[in-house]
């Protein structure tokens, strides 16, 4: 999209300024981008969605799961169960204790 592009070449004019001059005319401005506000941060384009969680069976890393970031401990423990590794290891023996911290591990 072209406002991608926009401030693709403001970012990159105080380090190229040529470069960022020539990609703010063929974009059709007239005017020099040196006279356009800066990009602005927006903090909610950052966060992430999904999470990488490793999961251990006796304090061993068996494999890692993606899921929500807001997910919760019924869910993780179902995804991780999911993974070969980790289904060979807990197979025929009672779980005595998840540890599981949302988020982190």
């Amino acid at each position: 999209p072209k406002e991608a592009v926009e401030k693709l070449a403001l970012m990159v004019s105080p380090f190229a300024p040529h470069l960022g001059e020539e990609c703010w005319s063929l974009l059709g401005h007239d005017k020099s981008l040196a006279y356009e506000p800066w990009v602005e941060f927006d903090e909610e384009l950052c966060v992430d969605a999904f999470i990488n969680m490793g999961v251990q069976v006796n304090g061993k890393t068996r494999g890692d799961i993606q899921i929500a970031a807001d997910a919760d401990q019924d869910t993780a423990l179902e995804e991780a169960l999911k993974q070969s590794r980790v289904k060979a290891q807990v197979e025929g023996k009672d779980i005595k204790k998840v540890i599981y911290v949302p988020g982190r591990i």
